[in-house]
């Protein structure tokens, strides 16, 4: 027997005795969940594209929460398990053992923290679909054991009448089964004819706001706050409004604890209204787009994000009509961005392909190339670069960078090591000193652990903060470039304001005080426009006033007029 045969059969007895101790572990066994837990997490690491693995180390992790009795340990355990149960789904949606483990996981989970029955039914539906068309690809004994569980969770959502249709399929094939006495209390509400008020304005201006558009949330959030007035307990307003709330307090510069508790608030909310409204896409959308922006690090919501916007693409090849051709190119967009995230590189490549083989809108297609090349990266041989000419090395180092900062792992791990190659070679140039300090900070955003998020990050701002000097013309561009770093970050966390504050007074400065500088109106603009936000948010309103102010006189082409109107400053006829 050669080595390979002895390395599969090694496999082979690991993940039996994982499979085993998964068993053990459902019965109450809490040993051998944590074997369990040791086992399938070896053998994912060694095989991580085996999506019957991830499923069973997802399961596994379910039944750690349970065990538990520390709740940041359960969350922890519970979104860890949904989130590999979900990407095995994704990558694998055919695979009747997965769609059992997530649909048990599921069906078992606290409906009212997790709402993932709806996760359930769509899972028993597929493997009972999956009988129907081959009986023989699914033994009869798993059927009839998933009927009995889309019953309970029918139940559980008041769906009486097709838990009632599922219990009469289930008595034609075993006979000895004995209809339950449904609980009539529980009986849903019809669901059918929702009014739906948000009409293209208003998605558009929701759309606009999700992207940070402070001018466009005002608006939407005005638009909406008079729709509910009129119609409170309409689930599409309802699930509009809470989004919108959620996102003004993001801009806020609230307290951690505050911040979090309105993230899981509105998800929670979400949740329980794609779980009441599975159907209605706008609900849907909703929570797929809250879910896109949270730190997948703290929040596990990429997948649900994956879900939806699966979901809703999928509702659209069916039907055209249920929304504009452009909002399902940007779900396709965006769900690849949400396939990186969960390590579905090539699911997430398959997606940008597909748009930019049918879209015409050259802006959508544009991005989609620029994805596909990110994400098609292949790592370079950095000791020849580091051969080249010093012209060469930074036009390598800045490419590299650049396509870190669009999400590629590998590329900003070798912008990293060439920029502190760099930074040695020439350690008086303030750019070396810059990129070099803005690679470490980058690195920061692919850690999955927080404390590594912060403490790279951190690591990183604090040598960014003194990599350039901050009254120099020349280094106006790095300056931007540093502010805008910060500024994209929340505050609650890295608590920038202070510093970017100081950049953004110091890039007035000297756009005021030279005629020969590198940057151009439209920028100052917005520095203008941005400074005045951070005041506003630091509660120096008369200083947040005196810029907007500044801004209304220089802004000729009256491209902020809306925007200071909404903030309460005349502009001059």
């Amino acid at each position: 027997m050669n080595s390979y045969e002895n390395l599969e059969e090694y496999w082979e007895e690991q993940f039996d005795k994982g499979v085993e101790c998964y068993y053990k572990a459902i019965k109450g066994d809490k040993k051998a969940g944590i074997e369990a837990h040791r086992l399938f997490e070896e053998l994912l690491r060694e095989d991580p594209n085996n999506t019957e693995l991830m499923a069973y180390f997802g399961s596994v992790k379910a039944l750690l929460a349970r065990d538990t009795f520390d709740l940041r340990e359960k969350g922890k355990y519970a979104n860890e398990g949904l989130k590999l149960l979900d990407v095995a789904v994704l990558k694998d949606p055919s695979n009747a053992l997965i769609r059992t483990l997530r649909g048990n996981v599921a069906n078992n989970l606290p409906e009212s923290r997790f709402h993932r029955t709806e996760t359930a039914i769509e899972d028993f539906e597929c493997i009972i679909n999956m009988y129907e068309r081959n009986s023989y690809g699914i033994p009869q004994t798993l059927c009839i054991e998933t009927m009995k569980s889309l019953i309970t969770a029918y139940e559980r959502l008041g769906k009486i009448e097709e838990a009632t249709e599922v219990a009469n399929k289930l008595l034609d094939i075993d006979s000895s089964y004995q209809i339950p006495k449904f609980n009539s209390k529980l009986k849903s509400l019809p669901v059918a004819n929702i009014n739906d008020p948000i009409n293209d304005e208003i998605h558009s201006l929701y759309t606009m706001a999700i992207c940070s558009d402070e001018v466009s949330l005002l608006k939407v959030m005005k638009k909406v706050s008079r729709l509910m007035d009129k119609d409170s307990n309409n689930p599409i307003l309802q699930a509009y409004n809470v989004h919108l709330n959620s996102i003004k307090n993001s801009h806020s510069f609230a307290g951690m604890v505050e911040l979090f508790t309105n993230a899981y608030k509105t998800a929670n909310l979400l949740d329980k209204l794609v779980s009441e409204y599975p159907t209605t896409y706008k609900i849907r959308y909703g929570r797929a787009m809250q879910s896109y922006r949270l730190p997948e690090f703290f929040f596990f919501r990429s997948s649900t994000a994956a879900r939806d916007f699966q979901y809703l693409s999928a509702q659209y090849e069916k039907d055209p009509t249920i929304f504009s051709l452009a909002i399902y190119e940007d779900i396709l967009l965006r769900l690849g961005e949400c396939f990186v995230r969960l390590d579905m590189v090539e699911e997430a490549v398959k997606q940008w392909h597909k748009l930019v083989e049918f879209s015409s809108n050259k802006e959508i297609v544009t991005k989609a190339n620029e994805l596909i090349n990110v994400f098609s990266f292949e790592e370079l041989i950095l000791d020849e670069i580091m051969k080249k000419p010093k012209e060469q090395l930074y036009e390598s180092a800045l490419k590299l960078h650049d396509i870190g900062v669009n999400g590629n792992e590998k590329a900003a791990k070798q912008s990293l090591a060439l920029w502190e190659f760099i930074q040695k070679e020439y350690s008086s140039c303030p750019v070396a000193k810059f990129y070099y300090s803005a690679s470490l900070t980058l690195l920061g955003r692919f850690f999955s652990d927080p404390y590594e998020v912060f403490s790279q990050s951190i690591k990183g701002l604090k040598k960014l903060n003194t990599s350039i000097p901050i009254n120099d013309p020349r280094y106006i561009q790095l300056l931007l470039h540093r502010v805008y770093i910060q500024f994209s970050l929340p505050d609650t966390f890295f608590r920038c304001s202070d510093q970017i504050i100081k950049d953004f007074e110091a890039v007035i400065k000297m756009y005021q005080s030279s005629t020969d500088i590198d940057i151009t109106q439209s920028q100052y603009l917005k520095v203008l426009a941005d400074l005045g936000t951070v005041y506003e948010k630091k509660h120096f309103v008369h200083k947040a006033k005196e810029i907007w102010s500044e801004l209304a006189k220089e802004d000729e082409s009256l491209f902020y007029s809306e925007f200071l109107t909404e903030k309460g400053i005349r502009i001059e006829d």
